[in-house]
This record gives C-alpha cells, sequence and structure tokens, in this order.
C-alpha cells in the first residue's frame, strides 16, 4: 500500500507539456525541436517514446531534422523533459 502511495506522489510530480515545431537533431537518446516560440528544446527519448502519423505507429528511426512535429512531454521543467509521444505533422 505505501509503494503505491509513493509511485502515485511520483507520477504527479510530472508536469505535461506540449512542444510544437521542427525537428532541429536526432540523437539516438534525444531530440532537439525549435519551437513556435523560437526557443530550441531538448528532449529526452527511450524506448517506451512512440512516434505516431495520423493512426499510424512508426519507428523513432523516422525522425529527421526538418521535420514538423509536436512533441507530448513529461517533466518537472523545460530543462528536464521526457518524450512520451511524438506525432509527425502531415
Amino acid at each position: 500500500m505505501v509503494l503505491v502511495a509513493l509511485t502515485l506522489t511520483f507520477v504527479s510530480a510530472h508536469e505535461k507539456i506540449k512542444i510544437t515545431g521542427t525537428v532541429v537533431k536526432v540523437q539516438a537518446t534525444q531530440l532537439d525541436v525549435k519551437a513556435l516560440d523560437g526557443a530550441t528544446y531538448e528532449i529526452d527519448m527511450n524506448e517506451g517514446t512512440h512516434v505516431m502519423q495520423g493512426l499510424k505507429k512508426l519507428p523513432q528511426s523516422v525522425l529527421r531534422p526538418g521535420l514538423q512535429v509536436t512533441v507530448d512531454a513529461l517533466g518537472h521543467d523545460m530543462f528536464d523533459l521526457e518524450a512520451v509521444l511524438v506525432t509527425i505533422q502531415k
């Protein structure tokens, strides 16, 4: 019971953040996105990060500079982000 309470507290400590912009750089565990506000965000990715285009699930390997994306991320602030979903815009 205590373990469940600690887990729920940890999950709720993260904020949901959505970033829309252009992919600037892609590395194995990081995606850099230049957002519409002009700032470039370094967003961590892991094996649990999903990539979608429409209803189609794609591998992370399709991500490349120049793509327009929306990233749904979790983090404590804009400098500590982990991508949950990357949606490629058509």
